[in-house]
């Protein structure tokens, strides 16, 4: 009887191997399956996903171009503020050149003129204005208006930086990377991507509800819990934002550096680098955390490997594409690895899942089985 006993606790233990259904799998079991919800799309609307937030990159650039090419002057749809300090020049008078500061009444003080309103004005119409102002006494004054510094436009920075606040916009065309070294350079627990949530009305209103939910979402998760922040997060759920890799701003060896230029109003935000899962046939499941470039591979590599039962043409990744959607996206992790496929780079939240390959995973068990049968006898004639 002992052998028989022997055989029954060895299957008992071989059914401890979980095995790893995919997608795919579940769906065709039963479409109504928990592990299937409908909230989870395919790979679809991985893909689309991911080409909203480059959309939405491309078109913040598209519209900011014009900073890029007029660096160093302001915008002349900056509405003048109280606490700017403006320089003026009339040409041919050069005892009236001076500075002035403009007033908390919205009113600056200059020779002959006197006191006058131009607080809200763009640049150019306060020029306009003072030059009409100054007829009365000079005949057609050619006057230069020049903004020397500006109270009012400022950007935020927050999460994983040295230095986060507020810092003022220095000139037209100020870029992120600027801020960034203003800002004392990310922490160690900064991750890979920045999060900048534009200044209101500089997204179309047709940029995808889900991936401005997502975005707006991780900002909000890194405010709640930096005490610091000077930004509510109310504030962020009503302005989604745009993100930006580390590495295209900071350029490599083959691609010239990504420049993104700020505008009064703007907020960035540094995440924590975040965490990542591997489930199913690998060696060692569990979280980890996540680091510049990491990839499926990497994250392979980082759950020491796959089991003999693992399906490694099946391989998934689940994202979070906001709004409580998921989306499902399956690659062949041969094809990758031997013939050069397209890998994918994780994000934070992501879950990688190596299922079951059936025949595989029914000969593993047979295997365990019968070792742990040989092993159980093994014991027995070592007592005996």
């Amino acid at each position: 009887m002992r052998p028989i006993s022997i055989l029954v606790v060895v299957l008992l233990l071989s059914g401890c191997l979980r095995y790893t259904p995919s997608y795919k799998e579940l769906e065709e079991r039963d479409e109504k399956s928990h592990e299937r919800p409908d909230s989870v799309g395919g790979a679809q609307e991985f893909q689309l996903y991911e080409t909203e937030l480059q959309s939405r990159l491309d078109e913040l650039l598209r519209q900011r171009s014009h900073l890029i090419h007029s660096a160093g002057t302001v915008s002349g749809g900056y509405p003048l503020q109280p606490g700017d300090l403006l320089g003026i020049d009339v040409f041919g008078f050069n005892n009236l050149t001076t500075q002035a500061l403009l007033a908390s009444d919205g009113t600056i003080t200059v020779p002959l003129v006197g006191r006058t309103r131009i607080s809200d004005m763009s640049l150019e119409a306060a020029r306009d204005h003072l030059a009409k102002q100054y007829t009365r006494f000079i005949r057609s004054p050619q006057v230069q208006l020049s903004l020397k510094s500006t109270q009012a436009s400022r950007v935020s920075i927050m999460g994983e930086v040295s230095k986060p606040g507020l810092y003022p916009i220095s000139h037209q065309g100020m870029l992120l990377t600027e801020l960034l070294s203003e800002a004392g350079g990310r922490t160690q627990n900064a991750g890979s991507r920045i999060i900048l949530l534009p200044a209101p009305r500089i997204l179309p209103d047709s940029v995808a509800p889900q991936a401005m939910a997502h975005t707006a979402h991780e900002a909000q998760l890194l405010l709640a819990s930096d005490t610091h922040s000077p930004s509510s997060t109310s504030t962020l759920t009503e302005n989604p934002g745009v993100e930006i890799e580390l590495e295209a701003i900071t350029g490599q060896l083959d691609k010239r550096p990504l420049l993104v230029p700020l505008v009064p109003g703007d907020t960035i935000v540094i995440p924590e680098a975040g965490t990542y899962e591997v489930d199913g046939e690998v060696t060692a499941p569990g979280s980890f955390k996540l680091a510049a470039r990491t990839s499926v591979i990497g994250a392979i590599a980082a759950a020491q490997g796959f089991t003999y039962s693992a399906a490694v043409n099946e391989v998934e990744v689940v994202r979070d594409t906001g709004g409580g959607r998921k989306a499902v996206i399956t690659l062949d992790m041969e094809e990758i690895g031997l013939h050069g496929g397209r890998d994918i780079r994780l994000r934070n939240g992501d879950l990688v899942r190596v299922p079951s390959e059936p025949n595989r995973f029914l000969k593993r068990q047979i295997v365990e089985t019968v070792n742990g049968l040989f092993n159980g006898f093994g014991a027995q004639k070592r007592i005996n």
